[in-house]
């Protein structure tokens, strides 16, 4: 027996120092996209158009999220690409950085709901930017034995900071006004674009020049773990469409509100990384099965509150399922690769998460704002259905 393997598996086992640092540098922009998302569909209440003059509340809200994530999702594999050929990761993230930064301070300068719109489109082209650099830096900063773990732990941080940043911004709008919350936005993408500048290294993709032999297969898989983030995100999203419905039918505070989209965060921040361990020791089929058919009761329930206490509760549940999801399908995405290409590869995971995100709010508003309110939860609850069948049919035991 070779005495030097137990020394390389133990090494094997243990994560890369730079993989906190990248995920706490990039905590301050998650806690302002946290602050946006939660800001945004309600600051449009106040807001003029000339375009969307005669458009229900519901919509402009679904609107105003949708072409945030639409644009982030076109922009990510054409710029993950780009990534891959330069084999440059870092310099996407600190332009990305610098976009979020600047747009965020113009938004406390902006009275007109067209100048947001355009505004929100720019906005997510830079956070297209970048996602699958840095999905593509904590591969590189992980192997196959620690790859659930990692990203369960990146996404831990940034999950944190997204869902701090929904409290954030219901104290500051509540107390300080919403143009205060965008400057403190600002700042906070300031912070993370000065900390990546300085104390972020770049990564390069070592196997850059590999060919990979099992392309069709592993394209198929793509598909269905695209499928299922997008599933996914529209059920966990629908819900920023209708923060002003529920505002007026569960006579909810700005605050209480807030605590309602930060309970799915908490919770999903509580039980990423333990779901990577678990995907990693168990097996990511069954782990991604089982956070689907937890969703969809959940979203069907969400249709049906009848105070913020409910919302707060099947929110956190909500977030349990999603950590059941993401981490186990992004650790999948990445084994597929093989370590080469990720950036482009996996950004075709990331931007069906995105485009999940963008239709989630278009399709509950439309859909509450023109036939009735319940209807958009049992369409989400049936695509996780749809999407759970697929898995459970066509995702094979090879890579699970």
């Amino acid at each position: 027996m070779n005495s030097d393997a137990p020394v390389l598996q133990k090494d094997e086992q243990k994560l890369d120092p730079a993989l906190y640092v990248l995920s706490l540098s990039k905590l301050f922009k998650d806690l302002g996209t946290g602050m946006l998302a939660f800001l945004l569909p309600l600051y449009i209440v106040g807001l003029d158009s000339n375009i969307f003059s005669d458009t229900p509340i519901v919509v402009r809200a679904g609107i105003i999220a949708t072409v945030f994530g639409l644009s982030n999702a076109i922009s990510q594999p054409f710029l993950g690409r780009l990534s891959d050929s330069l084999n440059r990761r870092k310099p996407f993230v600190v332009l990305g950085m610098a976009g979020f930064t600047l747009i965020s301070f113009i938004y406390a300068n902006t009275n007109s709901f067209d100048q947001l719109v355009l505004l929100r489109i720019v906005q997510g082209i830079t956070v297209g930017a970048t996602v699958p650099a840095i999905v593509a830096m904590v591969t590189h900063m992980s192997t196959s034995s620690t790859r659930g773990v990692a990203i369960g732990i990146y996404s831990t941080v940034r999950g944190f900071g997204f869902g701090t940043g929904s409290i954030i911004g219901g104290i500051l709008a509540s107390y300080y006004g919403f143009v205060t919350a965008f400057y403190v936005c600002a700042l906070l993408g300031l912070v993370s674009l000065i900390l990546i500048s300085f104390f972020v290294s770049e990564t390069h993709d070592v196997t850059a020049q590999k060919k990979n032999i099992s392309e069709p297969k592993q394209g198929f898989q793509f598909a269905i773990l695209s499928i299922t983030m997008f599933m996914m995100m529209v059920g966990i999203m629908i819900i920023f469409a209708f923060l002003p419905e529920y505002r007026t039918r569960l006579n909810a505070s700005a605050l209480s509100l807030s605590i309602a989209v930060s309970s799915y965060v908490f919770s999903r921040v509580l039980f990423q990384t333990p779901m990577g361990f678990i995907s990693d020791r168990i097996g990511r089929k069954r782990i991604i099965a089982l956070g689907l058919l937890l969703n969809i009761p959940i979203v069907i329930g969400l249709g049906h509150v009848d105070n913020v206490t409910q919302l707060i509760v099947l929110r956190a549940f909500q977030g349990i399922a999603m950590a059941a999801v993401e981490t186990p399908v992004m650790a999948l995405a990445v084994e597929l690769t093989g370590g080469s290409g990720v950036s482009s590869k996996v950004s075709t995971i990331t931007a069906s998460q995105a485009a999940g995100m963008a239709l989630g709010p278009l399709l509950g508003g439309l859909l509450a704002g023109y036939i009735s309110f319940e209807l958009p939860f049992y369409i989400c609850a049936a695509m996780l259905l749809f999407s759970l069948l697929l898995v459970l049919v066509a995702l094979k035991n090879q890579y699970t």
